[in-house]
């Protein structure tokens, strides 16, 4: 039995699975694993998770920051902007974080599980959500 699979185990007929491919690994049998061998698919399941939650949050700042605003001109504009920027940043963000870490488990010979994807877009918002709290302490 092997205590890790390496990326030069791809089984043959590997296809990539299917987004999210989310499994819970432990005592299931229902699914079976799901792993991302190739540098692409791990790129977008990167960029793919890291849009959904950037776009989440931008989307409900610039629902708040419309509704502050929506007696003034503009107000749906705001939420525009607001989603505009978090989907460049999002793009910008998972792209660079994915081919990261891509090369990271490319370079150990080791398989990527499909939550690895979503929990560095967990971990990219969640820098970017407190990074953002000193930035308004700065402002105001």
């Amino acid at each position: 039995m092997k205590s890790f699979v390496t990326s030069g185990d791809i089984p043959i007929g590997y296809t990539t699975p299917k987004f999210p491919s989310l499994y819970w690994p432990l005592n299931n049998e229902k699914y079976t694993l799901s792993y991302l061998y190739y540098t692409n698919d791990i790129w977008k399941y990167t960029v793919f998770w890291t849009l959904i939650l950037f776009m989440a949050f931008y989307f409900s700042a610039g629902l708040w920051a419309s509704f502050s605003h929506r007696r003034t001109a503009g107000g749906l504009w705001i939420m525009a902007f607001y989603i505009l920027v978090g989907g460049f940043q999002a793009l910008a963000t998972g792209t660079v974080s994915g081919l990261i870490l891509a090369v990271t488990y490319k370079a150990g010979l080791f398989a990527m599980s499909t939550w690895i994807p979503l929990c560095c877009a967990i971990v990219m918002i969640l820098f970017h959500v407190s990074t953002t709290y000193s930035m308004a302490g700065i402002i105001i």
